[in-house]
């Protein structure tokens, strides 16, 4: 087996030697660490004194995104039931003769009920209206309002507005 040389120190069974120190300054800066870190937290928990959390804002508005209704729903065009066993005959649609269809005017009522009209090409804001009041009354203001609104609509879609 070879000697050690002068400078280095071994103990006997190959351990390392200890007694410098080295160790325990490393164990101190690890205790100190662990009692800053612990008191950092309890002051970061002291300084949340809210007990009710706000919940966190939207970055951007929620967007309106169309879901088609069910039938069965609040508003929904009622389906014809017949007679079990029974298939309903389809009639074809009258012919129109107002025109092509520009839009579809649904108006939603104090009570959750919708009110869906087409408006065709060849109709006045007054028929449309009427057709509208005659499903779910309005008031006079509220009628007046529809009408200019229906109007509106009208010129921009026929191209006069």
């Amino acid at each position: 087996m070879m000697e050690a040389t002068a400078g280095w120190r071994c103990r006997p069974g190959g351990r390392l030697d200890m007694s410098h120190g080295f160790v325990r300054h490393i164990r101190r800066n690890q205790i100190a660490r662990d009692a800053y870190e612990r008191a950092v937290r309890q002051a970061r928990g002291r300084a949340r004194g809210r007990l009710t959390p706000t919940p966190p804002r939207p970055r951007r508005p929620d967007q309106q995104v169309y879901r088609p209704r069910r039938p069965g729903e609040r508003g929904h065009p009622r389906v014809p039931q017949g007679v079990p066993g029974e298939t309903l005959a389809r009639a074809p649609p009258p012919a129109d003769t107002r025109g092509p269809r520009l839009f579809c005017l649904e108006y939603e009522g104090d009570d959750g009920c919708v009110t869906a009209v087409i408006v065709h090409q060849g109709d006045s804001a007054e028929e449309v209206t009427r057709r509208v009041c005659a499903r779910s009354p309005l008031e006079p203001a509220l009628r007046r309002a529809l009408c200019q609104r229906v109007q509106d609509e009208l010129s921009k879609r026929r191209g006069t507005g």
